[in-house]
């Protein structure tokens, strides 16, 4: 399908982290911290006192995203890469942390030094009202070997961490959780274990994948693949290539990039702001509205990524300055015309023009930018009788039918929110 990207001005909003108990639960854990190796690098000086998210910080976002509607009248949708499990602290006793396999709390439960009272409360209201929009991250983003391995062997950052319920070390941030120096075995069933969790926290599959720090390799792709998750975020930015400058720069003109059954998205532009007020640094919000433009240019959409240390921080200043800065660059966005998508959504158009993607459990959005009238046909929910269309103003526009669980739509090309009902 030759869908105009340069037209459609698409933006992918992909945030990394969420979930994920690291890299401080609480202030004292920091200051307990801040003087190991970890602490004390370049990481450690922007993460060292982010943290998981609270229901505040999650409730705040969604606010900041309904402030505003893209060039099809919709808000902004924002990607929540996602992990979905924590080690359980409790059962890991020193001094020989004897355990056949990493014990784990599994979202939306946490160990108790990460308890954040309401929060998974908020991400289902984000999720319903359709601007937040989970993907999976990882299982618990934690080299599991390296990091039992540096337990066992007493290595004083590691177990100074796990006494203040925290992963974060030399041997973790030298590794990652599908590094290929964990074991295979350990990688591709804690793989699988994180598209399990997943469906049952969320009430469905993953339809994208971003693995953690970058860190895979081939069998992690095939395990992916193997699994039905065949779109895959930030190859560009892949760790373990030489003249990683170059790859970025070479990538930008791989659209769309299919191999087989996998769909890789384009480069990622980073959006970092990092508790900082300048709207023109490197990675404010005036040079990723720059890049934004340069990438629709080339004809592809714009992949913007943004960590939740931006937003999720023992110092509510410095995740207001993340909000702040988010709500400049979707001001600028929006004044481009920018329409926002999903990993999902995006593969869905290049492949055939037209996408859907659920608004909560409520309806979903339909996209059509293809044929006029051309039907598409789409499964929806067990137990829904009929499909309607929320704007009553465009119901001569649209044909819709309900037959055999499926939908049956002929539209002109557009954006349609269409409702699910049971009576």
């Amino acid at each position: 399908m030759n869908l105009d990207w340069r037209r459609l001005k698409a933006v992918v909003l992909e945030s990394d982290d969420w979930g994920f108990c690291a890299w401080a639960p609480d202030e004292q854990a920091f200051r307990v911290l801040a003087d190991t190796p970890s602490w004390r690098g370049p990481a450690g000086r922007i993460y060292g006192r982010s943290t998981l998210e609270s229901a505040q910080d999650v409730d705040r976002i969604a606010n900041a995203l309904l402030e505003f509607r893209g060039g099809d009248g919709l808000p902004p949708i924002w990607q929540a890469n996602t992990i979905v499990a924590a080690p359980d602290f409790s059962r890991l006793t020193p001094p020989q942390f004897e355990v056949p396999a990493l014990p784990l709390v599994d979202l939306p439960d946490t160990p108790s030094r990460w308890q954040r009272s309401g929060m998974w409360q908020q991400v289902g209201k984000a999720i319903e009202v359709g601007v937040w929009w989970p993907e999976l991250h990882g299982l618990h983003h934690v080299p599991e070997s390296a990091w039992l391995r540096a337990l066992r062997r007493g290595i004083a950052d590691a177990r100074r961490a796990h006494e203040q319920q925290c992963v974060v070390c030399e041997a973790v941030e030298a590794s990652g959780e599908y590094d290929p120096s964990e074991p295979a075995e350990d990688r591709s069933r804690n793989l699988e274990l994180a598209f399990t969790k997943f469906r049952d926290l969320f009430g469905r599959a993953p339809t994208s994948l971003c693995a953690p720090d970058y860190r895979w390799d081939e069998s992690f792709e095939a395990d992916a693949e193997r699994l039905g998750v065949v779109t895959l975020q930030g190859r560009a930015e892949q760790a373990g290539h030489p003249l990683p400058r170059l790859r970025h720069l070479l990538h930008q003109f791989r659209w769309p990039d299919l191999q087989g059954r996998r769909f890789y998205l384009p480069p990622r532009i980073a959006f970092e702001p990092r508790g900082g007020h300048e709207p023109r640094g490197r990675l404010g919000p005036q040079v990723v509205q720059r890049r934004a433009r340069e990438a629709w240019g080339r004809g592809q959409p714009a992949v913007i990524s943004t960590h939740r240390a931006n937003y999720a921080h023992l110092d509510p200043g410095w995740s207001e300055a993340g909000r702040g800065q988010l709500r400049d660059l979707l001001h600028l966005l929006v004044g481009e015309g920018a329409v926002f998508l999903t990993d999902f959504e995006t593969r869905q158009l290049v492949e055939r023009g037209w996408s859907v993607r659920p608004i909560g459990s409520r309806g979903i959005l339909l996209r059509h930018y293809g044929v006029p009238r051309e039907p598409v046909r789409f499964p929806a929910p067990a137990g829904v009788t009929r499909v309607g269309l929320r704007d009553a103003g465009r119901r001569d526009e649209v044909r819709l039918g309900l037959e055999d669980g499926e939908v049956r739509a002929e539209v002109n090309p557009g954006e349609y929110l269409l409702e699910w009902r049971t009576d």
